[in-house]
């Protein structure tokens, strides 16, 4: 039995990514690390209840114009929380949320969706990272 710490070391951080960021996308999924196109499988089922306490994202190139936009799913819809990269800051961006704010249950599904808009540019392969932070409240 593992026990938990009663800090934030209960936070697991699970990344998600998209190649080639293109312009006026509407909630596409980001996929798992190591998988080559993102489908439903972009999502991690967390055996754990707890809640999303944190987004950050990484951009390959620098925006040039436009915003996107990352959002966590639970169980593959979108939730309000958000992390944006637009004209400040350009690259990386990070979001903080309190404990409990954003639950899961157990055996729930947690991914990521991008949307940009029809301005959005950053180089011309912008790939992208995006981490969602989730912190397991009981084991």
């Amino acid at each position: 039995m593992v026990e938990l710490a009663a800090n934030k070391s209960n936070v697991i951080a699970i990344p998600f990514y998209i190649a080639n960021a293109a312009a006026s996308q509407s909630a596409v999924v980001l996929s798992m690390p190591g998988e080559a196109t993102a489908t439903d499988m972009g999502q991690m089922p967390i055996p754990w209840a707890g809640s999303i306490v944190g987004l950050s994202v990484a951009v390959e190139a620098a925006r040039t114009a436009g915003t996107l936009t990352l959002n966590p799913t639970i169980n593959g819809t979108a939730t309000a929380q958000s992390v944006v990269i637009d004209d400040d800051p350009t690259t990386y961006n990070t979001a903080q949320y309190a404990r409990g704010a954003y639950p899961i249950t157990a055996g729930q599904r947690v991914g990521m969706k991008m949307t940009t808009d029809a301005d959005w540019a950053a180089g011309t392969t912008p790939s992208v990272v995006g981490w969602v932070f989730v912190h397991i409240e009981e084991m």
